[in-house]
């Protein structure tokens, strides 16, 4: 399954319209197929990545079988984030 917290949303309600749409497609096929190549679902650290476009990707924690997502954003603020993690 999987969640997001309000942290995220708030993050998310702040990205441009056409990330937020590219966004939505790709959690929904991430529901569907989470292996589907153009995802690239990973752990990276102690996240799970996901490609949202070339420029954003968005991380979550694993809770046992739970997905929680917590942050979206730039790949560069996601390259950030990793290497402090």
């Amino acid at each position: 399954m999987h969640k997001a917290t309000s942290r995220f949303w708030k993050i998310f309600e702040g990205l441009p319209e056409e990330v937020k749409e590219k966004a939505r497609v790709r959690f929904e096929l991430l529901k569907k197929d989470p292996h589907h190549s153009s995802l690239r679902f990973k752990k990276v650290g102690k996240f799970w990545s996901v490609r949202i476009s070339d420029s954003y990707r968005a991380l979550a924690i694993k809770d046992g079988k739970n997905f929680i997502w917590v942050w979206i954003g730039t790949h560069n603020d996601y390259e950030t984030i990793i290497k402090r993690s």
